[in-house]
């Protein structure tokens, strides 16, 4: 099979490892490869990171993980590198969807936002699914209609050197969950009052 090419277009997104584009051949799939400015070995330890998650995730066998959790599509050979195909999330309009870092600068915590925010966090509990570094910048907002949106984690799924504990100590595990969550708090609070403080600055 011939390889997929990518260097002719542009990025959606861009982390600081990797790069993400729309799959040339599937509008509804996305490709993830190395971002050019990324240390290679951690770039690749990134990507085999993110695939050993996706089959540690799948063997659990609850298909409820993967409603918060883009649909893994395997990986492909592409002229920028191994790239891993996944699910591309849009908005009901067809729009890639945005992170929720994103919105909270533009939007700030609107009604409807913190209805999703709080739907995550329980989804969370009740999967007792203690990620690695879940924050606004790793969360996708799907609008899934006019005042709804569903948040989507799109990497950094799993915190394995912890996550045994949040199933054999249910109440250790709370804690952890709890503890990670509140960080989530946090870091929202931080991106909202650092975009207002830029306004009252630009004003």
């Amino acid at each position: 099979m011939s390889k997929i090419l990518l260097a002719g277009h542009r990025p959606f997104a861009m982390g600081s490892k990797r790069s993400c584009y729309v799959h040339p051949h599937n509008h509804n799939s996305c490709i993830k490869v190395l971002s050019d400015t990324c240390d290679k070995h951690d770039g690749i330890a990134a990507q085999q990171l993110e695939i050993d998650d996706y089959s540690v995730l799948q063997r659990c066998g609850r298909s409820a993980l993967f409603d918060r959790i883009p649909q893994f599509k395997g990986t492909v050979d592409t002229d920028l590198g191994l790239g891993i195909v996944s699910q591309l999330l849009r908005d009901v309009d067809g729009e890639i969807s945005q992170n929720l870092a994103k919105l909270l600068q533009e939007q700030g915590l609107t009604p409807d936002l913190i209805k999703a925010i709080d739907e995550l966090k329980q989804w969370l509990h009740d999967q007792h699914l203690l990620t690695r570094d879940t924050g606004p910048h790793n969360v996708v907002a799907m609008r899934v209609a006019n005042s709804k949106w569903h948040l989507v984690i799109i990497e950094g799924w799993m915190n394995r050197k912890l996550s045994w504990l949040t199933r054999s100590f249910h109440s250790f595990g709370n804690y952890l969950l709890s503890r990670q969550l509140r960080k989530f708090d946090r870091r929202m609070k931080y991106l909202i009052t650092k975009e207002q403080d830029g306004k009252s600055w630009r004003n």
